[in-house]
């Protein structure tokens, strides 16, 4: 698949396909059991006792099960089965996600859990990616991806403030189980999704040596990304608990904010500025905004959520896209879960090194040095594009 320029200016809008609208309401729904996990550092900071190792760990679980299922998921993919990727994800989401809350010390049990999380999120989101693929045509990929993704990401801060809320006045067992009922919902609606077939659209011959050099740079961007996800989301809350803070869902709401701003405003100039060099001014401000947390106070939470939003705003349906626009025949399914598979170890290699540098150095020298590093990372992927 390719997106080529004149393909990308024809008239085209996916909201009028009421299965891309329907396809909206189950993102809706996953965004807000997705955005309830975001508030595991600060519940296993306050109630589970974990210091900023373990909650490394407890971040890295999810990831690390994404990365080992992405092949296995991808081969489901590549043979059409979507639909039952996306009903599979949700049970999995519904069955893993309503428990977690009335755990109260750390345990195999944790672990499991959030190992289930993952493999429900890579089956999700990789199910619905191809579905959009099957839906949208090749040159609107980058906008149909940042429009799917704004329904997930607009409910960042319906999701994480409520389950924060919830969490206080009754504890985070209901927190967590109202999340899991949410997830039942996705399930509903994955059961309702029509099967669509591929569409195919092929590039031309010539343009195969080009798309495997994109594809290896798009693979770097796509862990540098994940590195500096990983950072911001996991360890900005301790951060703000420990200097502090009593409620870190601004963060969220500030992502959020900017975030639906950039992917339902500039999610079709994606795909006309060019794909790559959107992932570029992503991952610069990725890296800026690693850095800022480096001088965190509670107060500045949601102003570092609104940097953090405008780069994974940019980042994810710009590489979603790219990996698309370079996948083999047949391959999108596969392509799509390596995509994810990529973001997951850029997360846990940011998880598994931030906490250590923070339980070594401290929250400001941790947050200087990856932002540093996926600085660095995104100015030589940029050389590896332009060679």
């Amino acid at each position: 698949m390719t997106s080529s320029s004149s393909e990308a200016l024809a008239p085209y809008s996916e909201w009028s396909d009421p299965r891309f609208r329907q396809l909206l309401l189950f993102q809706m729904a996953f965004g807000y059991a997705y955005a309830a996990l975001l508030l595991v550092p600060k519940f296993a900071t306050v109630t589970l006792g974990a210091n900023p190792s373990e909650i490394g760990t407890l971040a890295a679980c999810p990831v690390v099960a994404s990365f080992v299922c992405a092949p296995l998921c991808g081969r489901v993919l590549d043979r059409g089965r979507h639909r039952a990727a996306m009903i599979a994800g949700s049970l999995v989401f519904a069955l893993s996600v309503a428990p977690f809350g009335y755990l109260h010390q750390l345990g195999p049990l944790v672990y499991v859990l959030r190992v289930l999380h993952g493999v429900g999120n890579t089956l999700v989101v990789g199910g619905a990616a191809v579905y959009v693929t099957h839906l949208v045509p090749a040159g609107h990929h980058g906008r149909a991806f940042g429009t799917a993704g704004a329904a997930s990401l607009m409910m960042n801060a319906v999701a994480s403030s409520a389950t924060e809320r919830l969490a206080d006045a009754f504890g985070w067992g209901v927190a967590y189980q109202f999340a899991g009922a949410i997830s039942l919902v996705m399930l509903g609606l994955s059961l309702r999704q029509p099967v669509v077939s591929e569409r195919v659209e092929s590039a031309p011959a010539s343009a195969s040596g080009r798309r495997l050099a994109s594809r290896r740079a798009a693979a770097f961007a796509t862990v540098a990304a994940g590195a500096g996800f990983g950072m911001l989301v996991t360890f900005t809350q301790p951060f703000a608990l420990a200097r502090g803070a009593t409620h870190v869902a601004s963060l969220f709401v500030g992502y959020t904010l900017t975030a639906l701003l950039v992917r339902l405003g500039l999610g079709g100039a994606v795909d006309r500025w060019g794909r790559q060099r959107a992932a570029f001014v992503a991952l610069t401000i990725y890296a800026l905004t690693v850095l800022c947390a480096a001088a965190l106070r509670p107060s500045g939470l949601f102003v570092l959520g609104l940097g953090f939003g405008v780069a994974h705003g940019l980042a994810w349906p710009a590489l979603t896209a790219l990996s698309v626009e370079n996948a083999p025949p047949g391959r999108v399914g596969s392509a799509l879960t390596s995509t994810q598979a990529l973001f997951a170890a850029g997360t846990v290699l940011s998880v598994w090194v931030g906490g250590q540098l923070v339980s070594a150095y401290g929250y400001p020298l941790a947050f200087v040095m990856l932002g540093w590093a996926v600085h660095l990372w995104s100015v030589v992927d940029a050389a590896r594009w332009k060679g």
